[in-house]
Formats: structure tokens, C-alpha cells, sequence
């Protein structure tokens, strides 16, 4: 199954953009962004994606070979890194004062919603248009 990571800090999140294809990710023991995937016979290694995250990830796909990963930083904002098809994107900084870790889901073609905890206690909704 790969080179395991110890145990993880976070629960898992997981999303598939096509056949037989699987990504999981979670927050490892040095807080940073781990990945592993399926491809239909084999999975892979355990990667480091590097960051500093606070909270477990959530994961979306808005089209085949796509991902868009969301995690709540050291600073409380929200973080975004994505696969474009053939590389990793740097963490773009989002913004936002969150008090939980996020949820993300993509409803069609180029749309995600973002959703977390406030400090308020409040519904925070982001959404994105790829």
C-alpha cells in the first residue's frame, strides 16, 4: 500500500475524477498536506504537499485530471492548492477567518462551493468558477 506516514492528524478526504481513478488526502504528522491516489490497479506512495495546516482537508473535482484542494492554515484563512493536469499549483491564500475545517463539493462543470465555520459561528460559503 505505500510508504506508510505514521498516523495521520486528520481524518481523510477523498474525491475521484474519472475511472478508476482515486485521491485521498489528509493533514500528516508534520502538519503538512499528504496524497496518495488509486489508478485502477495499484496505489501509489504516500506524497508531502507541503504546508502548515490546522485542520484536515476537503477535496473537490470540477473535470477529469482536476483538483482542488481547500485546508484551513496556521493564520485561520483558507488555503487553496491545485492540479491543473501535469503539476501542483503553490497555496493560494483565500482568505477568510475560519473556525472549522472546510467542506467543498463540485456540482458541475468549472463550479465548486466552499463551506465552513465562521467566528461567529456562522455559515461561511466561497465559491469558485474555474
Amino acid at each position: 500500500m505505500g510508504r506508510p506516514w505514521g498516523s495521520l492528524t486528520s481524518a481523510p478526504a477523498a474525491v475521484s475524477w474519472g475511472p478508476n481513478r482515486i485521491d485521498v488526502f489528509a493533514r500528516g504528522q508534520n502538519k503538512d498536506l499528504i496524497h496518495k491516489w488509486w489508478n485502477g490497479s495499484t496505489w501509489s506512495n504516500w506524497e508531502s504537499l507541503g504546508g502548515t495546516l490546522t485542520s484536515g482537508p476537503a477535496v473537490s473535482s470540477t473535470r477529469p485530471n482536476q483538483l482542488q484542494v481547500f485546508v484551513r492554515g496556521t493564520n485561520r484563512n483558507l488555503y487553496l492548492k491545485t492540479w491543473n493536469g501535469s503539476s501542483w499549483s503553490n497555496w493560494q491564500n483565500l482568505g477568510g477567518s475560519l473556525n472549522s475545517e472546510p467542506a467543498a463539493v463540485s456540482w458541475g462543470p468549472n463550479r465548486t462551493d466552499v463551506f465552513a465555520r465562521g467566528n461567529n459561528q456562522n455559515l461561511i460559503h466561497l465559491y469558485r468558477g474555474q
